[in-house]
């Protein structure tokens, strides 16, 4: 506990510091945004991840959302999943997928701060994906809270949560964001993702952009590595590309 509250006070300290961020793809970490009430964000992305002697691939990676009322969010995220042990054949199958209900409580205008719970089940609907090792087998409940504010243009995303994991022991994940303005359609993204317990922890650096196409789309891309507790599931590349549609 000493160690969240230590980590939550210095993301705290750093919000003057820093341009409006956003969270959600192509970062781990979220905010506490929501699509426009009875509107729809798709984000449909591949996202690559090598570890020590383990390839992993989404593609695709099918993110939907949709708005309901201006203050919650329905989730659903479908990969097709990809994998690859050493020199094995790559094999592929349904990917562990995702259910979510966003709520954003609290409002900037009227309380100063957005905050927001996340609520998310992850689950394999196959157990083929998990039988053949593409997959987990473990079920997934992660119980987060997001808050995001802005001073004079200035802002910061934070996002602190318990991942419940079947089988497996459970996790703390800490994330803030920084995405500076570098031009008229390029929004740049800094991330910094903490994911610690019994003993083992991980830091995702993830550095990435938005590119603005158009009113509605949006080129979504990030890069990321994590440090921490060597293992065979530490994340030596994580590699986001994906294009967001707003309907």
């Amino acid at each position: 506990m000493k160690k969240i509250l230590a980590i939550a006070a210095f993301i705290a300290a750093l919000v003057p510091a820093f341009a409006l961020a956003q969270g959600g793809p192509p970062l781990v970490t979220d905010d506490p945004g929501t699509p426009e009430d009875g509107h729809w964000e798709i984000n449909l992305a591949s996202i690559y991840a090598r570890s020590h002697d383990r390839r992993d691939l989404a593609l695709p990676d099918a993110d939907i959302n949709y708005g309901l009322g201006g203050h919650i969010q329905l989730k659903l995220d479908v990969p097709w999943a990809w994998s690859r042990d050493g020199d094995e054949p790559w094999k592929s199958g349904l990917g562990a997928t995702q259910v979510g209900v966003k709520w954003r409580f609290l409002d900037e205008e009227q309380s100063g701060v957005d905050m927001s719970t996340y609520p998310q089940f992850t689950w394999n609907p196959r157990s083929s994906s998990a039988n053949r090792g593409i997959t987990s087998r473990d079920k997934e409940f992660f119980l987060p809270v997001e808050v995001s504010k802005e001073i004079g243009g200035v802002g910061l995303d934070a996002e602190l949560g318990r991942n419940f994991i079947q089988n497996q022991p459970d996790e703390w994940e800490l994330g803030g964001i920084v995405a500076p303005k570098c031009t008229d359609r390029i929004e740049c993204l800094l991330e910094v993702h903490e994911t610690w317990g019994s003993g083992v922890h991980q830091t995702l650096v993830n550095l990435g952009a938005r590119l603005k196409l158009g009113e509605r789309t949006t080129l979504l891309g990030a890069v990321g590595r994590e440090f921490g507790t060597s293992s065979d599931d530490q994340r030596h590349l994580l590699v986001y590309l994906g294009i967001q549609l707003l309907l």
